[in-house]
């Protein structure tokens, strides 16, 4: 009876699910750190980024080489074991079967290359011979020579390139032509086909690459994300600082979480390299032990069992070495990411600390122009109490305020101040155009409340309407409306813009403190009076009416006369001589109070009636009379 056969242990502690997961993983790490490398990030370099670009792309590479190692292991100790059930109970060393397809292929086309070389250099030597040997025979000996080798060599470039077809057949064949891929090669072939830089002739590791900052095999012609690199804290306003603060910020948590990624990738590699560097620790352990314990005779039985061992051995160093080199890649590309991070973190505290710079300027100018217009308000009702020509002042005051603060807000908020202001200029002439009636109405407005201006009270006759000013706002003036010989109020409110100054029409205003009415009476006296004679009697008659209320007339004129700069004659009844064909006109005109017009007109009538009669020389033409007419003012 045969003794059981203990099953091996298998090489690789991983199992085909963990290598896939980790080349996975390095592929999904690549491709996020491609869309970091294209963030046109503040005080980074192309250089900088070219340099990422070529450490994650080296890692991905080793990625795949140590999932191909670990495949190759993988497979030969799966086809070892089918062999073992086949056959019962086979030899270790008959458990090592034919490497794949695809192996065989790489070594036949490396067998190849190597015979190919061989074959170069044996023609070179014969044609150097063929330059020194002059006779006939020995250089047609020669050229024979060169003629076989040279059929060799095209036949080995021949098989050379159908070796290169089978290949490429294979790989199309593996992946399936869209059907889902099985087994651990077809896998990473189809991994390997999502990542053309591994493809598109950039360097690999180790070797030649192109220079820093070049672009991106896949990336080329593509613009960067943003123009934050070019960006210039200390002379932006409020508002782009704040949008640069949150892209910077966006900025950090991708660089953050492009750290973590990386990370995560490390530990995980840092999992798998423990697991191998056991099996190796113990395949040393077990190798050592076995020249330490035994003599001459038992090293020489023990032979076949160190120098498998050391054959294990080197399998898993062609797993391992990529592994290591991966993880100081990632090392590398961790580094490079955190001086990103930091750079970003230091870029972003300094646009903060412009950000509180620009708004404690902004409330300091918002200060000092409400200080400012809070002393013009002070100085103005000091030194100005009459309210109408204080007005002006504070009207004034408030729109130079709202104009200053308004250029304060845009200034310390916006950076291209050129551009809006050009874009402004356009504005301005549109609402120029559409508001011609409203400026014209703010302008007017300053006119109106002038030193002769109106006021609250005033007389005034504008556009053919007459009536007594309730009030003057920034855009209309408010009548309300008087009518007839005693201007009496018809109960209505005119409202009329501001704009209607610079009309041609004239503005009639009465005079402020003179409310009184000019009336006159005209009579018609029989030709042959002395005219003389009638100017005095009807001069007497009307200026004894008048000194019954001359106080008042001569009162108001009084407070007229303060408001405007030169001297004039004191209002007095006025009698006014012509001839005409019925006989001698005379009119008497004189003022009078508005509140007692009825009664002075009536009076007036009276004593100038008696002043004619009382001589037959200045007697009343029959078809003449006395006409009283009024609202002169």
């Amino acid at each position: 009876m045969q003794p059981a056969l203990t099953k091996p242990a298998p090489l690789l502690p991983l199992t085909a699910g963990e290598v896939l997961n980790h080349v996975r993983r390095s592929v999904s790490w690549y491709s996020d750190l491609t869309d970091m490398e294209q963030l046109s990030l503040p005080d980074v370099s192309p250089a900088a980024r070219g340099q990422l670009q070529k450490q994650a792309l080296a890692a991905v590479r080793l990625a795949f080489e140590f999932g191909k190692a670990a495949e190759d292991i993988l497979g030969r100790e799966s086809r070892a074991r089918s062999a073992g059930a086949a056959k019962g109970a086979a030899p270790a060393a008959a458990q090592s079967a034919a490497p794949t397809l695809a192996a065989q292929l790489a070594r036949a086309a490396a067998s190849l290359a190597s015979r190919e070389a061989a074959l170069k250099s044996q023609m070179a030597a014969l044609d150097a011979r063929l330059r020194r040997t002059r006779g006939a025979k020995a250089r047609a000996a020669l050229t024979s020579e060169r003629a076989g080798l040279l059929a060799a060599l095209q036949l080995l470039q021949q098989i050379d390139s159908n070796i290169g077809q089978l290949r490429r057949f294979q790989e199309s064949a593996i992946i399936g032509q869209g059907r889902p891929p099985k087994g651990l090669r077809a896998q990473l072939a189809a991994l390997e086909k999502s990542v053309p830089e591994l493809s598109a002739g950039v360097a690999p590791a180790g070797e030649a690459v192109p220079a820093p900052g070049a672009a991106h095999p896949a990336t080329a012609g593509i613009a960067p994300k943003s123009s934050a690199a070019n960006f210039q804290p200390q002379s932006a306003g409020i508002v782009p600082l704040i949008g640069q603060w949150f892209t910077l910020h966006r900025y950090r948590g991708q660089t953050e979480s492009a750290i973590g990624e990386t990370n995560a990738l490390q530990s995980e590699l840092s999992g798998t390299r423990s697991r191998l560097l056991a099996t190796v620790r113990g395949l040393v352990g077990g190798g050592m032990a076995s020249i330490t314990a035994g003599n001459t005779a038992q090293l020489a039985a023990q032979r076949q069992t160190i120098e498998a061992a050391t054959t294990r051995l080197r399998e898993l160093s062609s797993v391992l070495v990529p592994l290591g080199e991966q993880a100081l890649t990632l090392s590398s590309a961790q580094s490079t990411l955190e001086d990103w991070s930091h750079t970003v973190a230091a870029q972003q505290s300094s646009v903060a600390s412009y950000i509180g710079l620009r708004v404690g300027l902004l409330l300091g100018w918002v200060a000092a122009v409400l200080v400012i217009s809070e002393i013009w308000r002070r100085v103005t009702y000091r030194y100005l109490p009459d309210a109408r020509r204080r007005r002006p002042l504070l009207v004034l005051r408030r729109l130079v305020v709202g104009i200053a603060l308004t250029l304060v807000v845009l200034f310390t908020l916006i950076s291209q101040v050129g551009s809006l202001a050009t874009y402004v200029g356009f504005v301005t002439a549109g609402i120029a155009v559409a508001l011609s009636n409203v400026i014209l109405a703010m302008v007017a407005y300053f006119f109106l409340i002038g030193r002769y201006g109106v006021r609250v009270g005033d007389r005034v006759t504008i556009s053919g309407v007459t009536g007594r000013v309730v009030d003057v706002s920034l855009l209309r003036i408010y009548l309300m409306e008087l009518s007839g010989p005693d201007l009496h109020s018809t109960g209505r409110m005119v409202v009329l813009s501001n704009a209607v100054l610079f009309q041609p029409t004239a503005l009639f205003k009465q005079i402020p403190g003179a409310e009184y009415l000019w009336h006159s009476v005209t009579l018609t006296i029989i030709a042959t009076a002395d005219v003389e004679e009638a100017y005095k009697r009807l001069q007497a008659a009307a200026s004894k009416v008048y000194d019954t209320y001359r106080a008042g007339i001569e009162s108001q004129h009084a407070l007229a006369q303060r408001f405007i700069e030169f001297d004039t004659a004191a209002p007095a009844p006025e009698v006014r001589v012509r001839l005409t064909d019925t006989g001698l006109e005379c009119t008497v005109r004189y003022p009078v109070m508005p509140e007692r017009a009825a009664r002075v007109d009536q009076e007036m009538l009276d004593v100038l009636r008696k002043a004619v009669e009382r001589d037959e020389q200045l007697k009343l033409v029959a078809s003449g009379g006395m006409v009283l007419k009024s609202s002169e003012s």
